[in-house]
């Protein structure tokens, strides 16, 4: 939630007269800051597995044409890109356990 939101949470817990929610609102606000530094944190996670799932998409892709095409001139390219995407996927596999190792 944005900070915005928060506010008129408490708005509305004043205008109520919800004294709890208010204490809980103004601690939450305080700590904002590390809330968002978090949630940045795992949205980076989030983009990292995005990026490993379209990798692996590919890789699959590519292995189905080699599979089909075995014989055809562009194997060698595939079988470069193949590898390539190997190498990816193992970076962003690490930079992944490296999130959680933070996150934890």
């Amino acid at each position: 939630m944005s900070i915005d939101d928060y506010l008129d949470l408490l708005n509305y817990a004043i205008a109520i007269n919800d004294e709890q929610w208010q204490a809980d609102l103004l601690d939450r606000l305080k700590n904002y800051k590390d809330l968002a530094e978090e949630q940045k944190q795992v949205d980076s996670v989030r983009e990292l597995w995005s990026r490993f799932d379209h990798i692996n998409f590919m890789l699959l892709q590519l292995f189905d044409k080699l599979r089909d095409h075995e014989d055809a001139e562009d194997s060698d390219q595939w079988k470069t890109q193949i590898w390539e995407l190997k190498m990816e996927r193992i970076t962003v596999a690490k930079q992944i356990q490296e999130r959680y190792i933070k996150i934890r």
